[in-house]
């Protein structure tokens, strides 16, 4: 697992941890804010960033928790939790995960018809499963069916075949 040492003060140059985890939305070399865990007065959180040799990296911080006029404990430790001046990060990249879920049938399909395309199928499992932007899921559903359309038709093919010879 790659990794790379930054100091607090080239963290805090990246951005890193963000003031708010919607800042992201106005920093391009910040690509996300995850919740990781809530600890007893401070939330664990992960950045990910681009650093300056173009790769991404992740790291934890902790953050306040807001819990509105409740009193949550004694504030923030020093140095969002990272003991030191340095903080290793470990270096990440994005992929798509399938995750099974149960969800309620919305509609009826027709005798023979899928309940929906295979675009908007494939869109919608990145879409609501890796989080994916709606966009960018459509665009990672159309070229999968792309580069493995001739995959999918000999499998079908094949199916086919073996379904003929068992009748």
């Amino acid at each position: 697992m790659p990794t790379r040492t930054f100091t607090v003060t080239e963290l805090a140059d990246y951005g890193v941890p963000p003031s708010d985890p919607r800042d992201i939305e106005y920093d391009p070399d910040l690509l996300a804010d995850e919740f990781v865990t809530t600890l007893k007065y401070t939330a664990t959180r992960r950045c990910i960033f681009r650093a300056d040799d173009d790769r991404l990296y992740a790291v934890e911080y902790e953050a306040p928790i807001d819990m509105g006029d409740f009193e949550v404990g004694a504030g923030m430790p020093d140095n969002h939790g990272w003991h030191g001046d340095t903080v290793t990060a470990t270096e990440v990249e994005e992929r798509p995960v399938i995750v099974a879920r149960w969800y309620p049938v919305t509609d009826e399909p027709g005798t023979n018809e899928p309940r929906t395309g295979a675009l908007e199928s494939l869109a919608e499992i990145w879409f609501t499963e890796a989080g994916a932007r709606e966009d960018v899921a459509r665009e990672a559903a159309a070229a999968w069916i792309v580069q493995h359309a001739d995959e999918v038709a000999e499998l079908y093919d094949a199916y086919l075949a073996t379904a003929d010879d068992q009748q």
